[in-house]
């Protein structure tokens, strides 16, 4: 690896808790940052200061990205809705033709990643590639979206935790209730546990990545084998041809639209290592083949998963009245003994644990970004970068504060809890479907502005992005349907309210305030400075 040359790169003044320069600012950037003369040049471009350590290499942010997603850890718990509406073939045609579908999505943001590794991502992409009239606006109002987008997969991920740690019980104690007070302290505790694990083991983390991604490998073989030798199953008729429409739609075209949250939401969040571009390695280089490796690893893990519950419910009303209410634990009751029900839990539990520490991380760093561009209340306090970890351990700290205040609503009503989860999906993808939409605007009108990368769609490029546009807003439509039909209180879909509830607030600050101190990232872009 080519290193910045000790004469001739200098840090430059990281601003801190105290607002004071980094120690050693005279020593060579490499050896501070553990920055290539590639990340050097690409934060000088962007205008950014190299304020966090560079600890992650390729494979340790592909392990990192993987983990954080728990694709087929969470996918196999929010199948539900898709059995409601589609059945099995529902649930695995969706899951293939989302996969596909997707493929132009995250071929069109491993070119903007590798054009401008950065943690801000989308909105960061928004703003260098919109145009000049309404880039502040479209890039602060994605900022948000972000925001929306990894804060809420914060606060699921840390319930499916205390979900899962009531299901062990209630496996060992079919006397249990679930009582939603008891799933948000034990969610408050994994919360805890995540912020001790990304603050204070914050330098270890890239050093257990590939090890638990090679736990995550054997837990998933000790979950599908017992399965598939020992669980009843259903027939080839029954897997691939037997639709069904629980929720009352007029069609079953409409029941398999409405049905596709599952392939929809295990497909988004492979962006995630964007977010960590600042900690990585030749990061313009390393993003694009993250990005596209986990996508296909989690589909190798997610579509076998989801084959392995098809085939062995023989009765799907049977498996969604199970007492845990998850299929896909009613399955495993189905192949073998409490006792080892509860041991293929405890490691899901683990790997969920291990989840929840690394999607914090990158969460934290969405967050982190986006306040030093100065678009969030109290933008300075967030983005300050801790002295001694080199973290942004105030970002942290209110993610978990707004993953406990989104876990109250809980206590009030687990369903409106769970709309989060497509709250999560739908606001990544308006941020999918504004940033390749913008960058392809500019790739149409201003092809000589993009800036240099590593990798290119070339003359594909515009095809590939409009085809990203079109599905990225086609699934952003569909992912705010209810699940059934008549609409009633319990089974509306609360992510729509939600989602325009936050959005409303974000333009009101905007007005008041953030209009006088938010320019967008692209006024610090070397060659791109704005008039304001």
């Amino acid at each position: 690896m080519e290193r910045v040359p000790e004469k001739t790169e200098a840090v430059h003044a990281a601003v801190v808790d105290d607002g004071s320069s980094l120690e050693g600012q005279n020593a060579p950037i490499n050896e501070i940052t553990h920055s290539s003369a590639m990340d050097a040049a690409d934060m000088r471009r962007m205008g950014k200061q190299q304020q966090l350590v560079r600890e992650f290499k390729t494979f340790s942010t592909a392990s990192f990205t993987g983990i954080a997603m728990a694709t087929w850890e969470v996918g196999l718990f929010t199948i539900s809705q898709s059995f409601i509406n589609g059945g099995r073939p529902g649930l695995l045609y969706t899951t293939i033709w989302n996969f596909i579908c997707f493929i132009p999505i995250y071929l069109s943001m491993a070119e903007m990643a590798s054009m401008a590794p950065i943690a801000g991502a989308q909105y960061h992409w928004v703003s260098e590639f919109a145009p000049e009239n309404c880039q502040r606006f479209l890039s602060y109002i994605s900022g948000w979206s972000s925001s929306i987008a990894w804060q809420s997969g914060n606060a699921v991920g840390i319930f499916i935790v205390g979900s899962l740690i009531q299901t062990i019980i209630s496996v060992n104690d079919e006397s249990y209730g679930f009582a939603p007070w008891q799933c948000t302290l034990l969610a408050f505790a994994a919360m805890l546990l995540a912020y001790t694990g990304s603050v204070y083991g914050h330098k270890y983390l890239p050093r257990w990545q590939n090890p638990v991604f090679f736990l995550r490998i054997l837990c998933y073989l000790a979950y599908i084998i017992p399965i598939w030798v020992l669980a009843p199953r259903a027939t080839h008729s029954q897997v691939w041809r037997e639709f069904s429409n629980e929720g009352g739609w007029s069609s079953m075209t409409l029941t398999l639209l409405v049905g596709q949250l599952t392939g929809i939401s295990q497909q988004v969040g492979v962006d995630g290592s964007v977010h960590m571009a600042e900690e990585i390695q030749d990061a313009s280089a390393s993003l694009p083949k993250i990005m596209m490796y986990i996508y296909l690893t989690n589909f190798a893990f997610m579509f076998p998963a989801f084959l392995t519950v098809s085939y062995h419910v023989p009765d799907i009303d049977a498996a969604l009245a199970d007492s845990t209410t998850y299929p896909a634990i009613y399955v495993l009751r189905q192949s073998m003994s409490p006792a080892w029900v509860t041991v293929i839990l405890v490691l899901i539990l683990m790997l969920n644990f291990a989840s929840n520490m690394s999607f914090l991380t990158a969460c934290t760093r969405d967050l982190f970004a986006f306040a030093r561009d100065k678009g969030l209340p109290f933008s300075g306090w967030i983005s300050r970068v801790h002295p001694e970890r080199r973290i942004p351990q105030n970002a942290a700290t209110l993610s978990c504060a707004i993953a406990i205040l989104l876990g109250l609503i809980y206590i009030g009503s687990p369903v409106a809890f769970y709309a989060i989860n497509s709250l999560g999906a739908v606001a990544i993808l308006q941020c999918y479907c504004l940033s390749i939409g913008c960058v392809m605007w500019r790739r149409i009108y201003h092809p000589e502005t993009l800036p240099p990368s590593k990798f290119k769609l070339g003359r594909w490029g515009p095809w590939i992005n409009g085809a990203s546009v079109v599905y990225s807003f086609w699934c952003f439509f569909w992912l705010f349907w209810p699940q059934g039909t008549p609409v009633t209180a319990p089974d509306f879909n609360w992510s729509s309210a939600i989602f325009v509830g936050v959005i409303i607030i974000a333009l009101v600050y905007f007005a008041v305030t953030a209009r006088k101190h938010y320019k967008g990232p692209v006024t610090e872009v070397e060659g791109r400075k704005l008039h304001d």
